[in-house]
């Protein structure tokens, strides 16, 4: 088994996780990053396997930017601390494309580094025997990946964005790019994907915490699956959440051992790909208890009562006897008995696990009326909870159960915006009262009236483009929305 690491007599900055194999504890480090494009770095094995942890550095750098608007405009979750005033604005439905917030450079720092990657490991295939074809093809395999998801995050969050699929190595690198439309970057992360799942890693890493943290075939073809799910393409969803599910490597946590997914992580049966911390290391705790939570019982985040009390059953397990889902990156039981220590804040980023396979593949299947098929695995999740579940026959219902149920069971995990957005989107946003009632909802009288003409417009649930790089990048053209 090939170990991700690094040894060099040169200073490295650490930059990934602590894991362990066997009895080995390692850790994955690079040269600055002003040094990734300079060809004396580029020779050896160990200078791809520093400038791929430095990519997956990338992706972490963004997992708090993530969290926050995968939560901040729907209807669970608030940031009301003093730190998180530009993000209430957005929150408030009160966007500019002067707030700082609005800044998509983490998730382009992350594609440009696996740009980067993917273009210089040719030079270290040539120049180290040790660096085999397969060892570069599964590099790459992972660089798409990450290039992917930062691209989905991004279509998401902006709609349309500039795709950059070459490195930018030199001053005659193109840095003045236009958008391109949601249609053509979606179909690029397709591609990416499809070619990747292909050049993967199988099982190479079963065992270890590389399984999780490092993309594989399994986490590729489920970031496909999710994106055929955004792109309304149904029954290829279907088959890729059947690909995973048919590898025999994921199942649901039980239910008596199911917090093992927040605590410690990577569940050996649902964990398919998760964000790596390690609070043992210096600056390697989840940023979250910098920012968002303490282990202490500060916050900077707040639950939606209210909303949840309408969503949840008090009985749900889901609710920590009362200590709610912030007891995901707090505690270390189901019962929100006993807290993590001021040392363990290195609760994962979990991007996908394997109740996404079940919930994905749920709302494929109510899109192609395949009704018995989705009631039975919505039932799964809710009965792990300890709550029954009544079948529902009518189209709209059946939807509305699904997407209540995955507000509940992936509460401040960073995804009820983009399944509220989706299905509010589907059929050229034909479900947009979807937004537009919880948007309303969550208004007084007098914010309604001004709120109601805003939200018709379905372009505003996108995000605008920083001024910075309107006057950066001339090609850029603004969110039409933001120009009225």
């Amino acid at each position: 088994m090939r170990k991700l690491t690094i040894s060099s007599t040169v200073r490295f900055a650490i930059l990934f996780v602590v894991l362990t194999l066997g009895s080995c504890t390692d850790w994955l480090s690079i040269a600055p990053e002003n040094n990734l494009i300079k060809e004396k770095f580029w020779t050896k094995t160990a200078d791809v396997d520093g400038a791929l942890a430095a990519s997956y550095n990338a992706l972490r750098d963004a997992s708090m930017k993530s969290l926050i608007f995968g939560e901040l405009r729907a209807d669970l979750v608030t940031f009301p601390g003093s730190n998180f005033t530009e993000y209430a604005k957005i929150a408030a439905s009160n966007i500019s494309s002067t707030n700082g917030v609005v800044n998509w450079s983490a998730y382009y720092k992350a594609i440009n580094l696996a740009n980067t990657l993917m273009y210089y490991d040719k030079q270290v295939f040539e120049k180290d025997a040790t660096f085999t074809k397969d060892m570069m093809d599964a590099v790459d395999a992972e660089a798409l990946f990450i290039r992917a998801l930062s691209y989905f995050y991004l279509v998401r969050l902006w709609k349309d964005v500039p795709l950059v699929i070459e490195p930018s190595i030199s001053d005659t690198s193109d840095l003045y790019l236009a958008k391109s439309s949601e249609y053509e970057v979606v179909g690029q992360i397709i591609k990416d994907l499809l070619k990747a799942k292909d050049m993967a890693y199988t099982t190479e890493f079963a065992g270890s915490d590389y399984f999780y943290g490092r993309a594989n075939k399994y986490s590729i073809m489920t970031l496909l699956a999710d994106v055929y799910l955004w792109d309304q393409q149904y029954q290829k969803c279907i088959d890729y959440c059947d690909s995973v599910t048919n590898s025999g490597l994921y199942a649901m946590e039980p239910a008596d051992t199911w917090f093992s997914i927040y605590y410690p992580g990577n569940s050996v049966n649902e964990g398919i790909f998760e964000l790596q911390y390690d609070d043992n290391l210096d600056n390697q705790n989840n940023p979250i208890y910098d920012n968002l939570i303490t282990i202490s019982g500060g916050t900077q985040v707040t639950l939606n009562s209210k909303n949840i009390d309408i969503l949840m059953d008090k009985e749900d397990a889901r609710r920590f006897q009362g200590k709610g889902a912030i007891w995901k990156y707090r505690g270390k039981d189901a019962l929100g008995l006993v807290p993590r220590s001021l040392t363990e804040r290195d609760a994962n980023w979990i991007v996908y696990r394997y109740a996404d396979i079940m919930l994905m593949k749920a709302e494929a299947a109510i899109e192609l009326d395949r009704f018995d098929e989705a009631n039975a695995l919505i039932r799964e999740t809710l009965l792990r909870a300890g709550l029954p579940y009544e079948d529902n026959s009518e189209k709209d219902l059946i939807r509305t159960a699904l997407l209540d149920e995955k507000g509940r069971e992936f509460l401040l995990e960073g995804k009820r915006w983009f399944d509220l957005l989706r299905a509010a989107k589907r059929n050229n946003f034909q479900n947009k009262q979807i937004i537009i009632d919880m948007i309303l909802s969550g208004a007084d009288i007098q914010q309604q009236a001004i709120l109601r003409t805003k939200v018709y417009d379905t372009l505003s649930y996108y995000l605008p483009v920083a001024e910075r790089e309107l006057i950066y990048n001339q090609n850029l053209v603004q969110n039409p929305f933001y120009n009225r």
